[in-house]
């Protein structure tokens, strides 16, 4: 998701959600106080184990005959009806495996238009239709201008000791 423009992944989003019969997808949410809470890492782990469990079930999948593929280098514990199934961590997946791509791309593109549209709604002083909240020298300005929103993660590196 990274290598492609905005518009590009728009695009691709589109055409797997209004194609349901061809692409199974799920997406797992965390808040940022969860993600305080634990690490980035644990939280990402979590919601790839909580997508695949949806997806097992959501799909029927046949655990002994399927497996998934993860983007990273380690290995998320697959619980419930996904216990069992074969899972493999694949350093730099997005970019080699497609459906560890489209995959991404679901996520991106989920993340961005919550940040674009529900979160910059709440709290248009931080700019997230533009910065989709991430760290870009406006934002931090307007961090350090208000002060962090109820949606900040004081782990986020811009916020720490504050």
């Amino acid at each position: 998701s990274k290598a492609l423009k905005g518009v590009e992944r728009d695009r691709m989003y589109e055409h797997m959600l209004t194609q349901p019969h061809v692409y199974g997808w799920n997406v797992a949410i965390r808040s940022n106080k969860e993600i305080d809470n634990s690490n980035v890492l644990k939280a990402t782990m979590d919601c790839f184990g909580e997508c695949i469990e949806g997806l097992v079930v959501k799909c029927d999948l046949n655990t002994t005959q399927a497996y998934s593929i993860i983007d990273g280098k380690k290995n998320t514990k697959l619980r419930g009806k996904a216990e069992g199934l074969s899972c493999r961590p694949w350093v730099k997946g997005d970019a080699e495996v497609y459906t560890v791509a489209l995959a991404s791309i679901i996520a991106k593109v989920t993340r961005d238009r919550i940040m674009e549209n529900e979160a910059h709604s709440l709290y248009p002083r931080y700019n997230f239709d533009e910065n989709k909240g991430y760290a870009t020298k406006k934002h931090i300005i307007a961090l350090h201008s208000n002060g962090p929103s109820p949606l900040h993660r004081m782990s986020f590196r811009a916020l720490k000791n504050r």
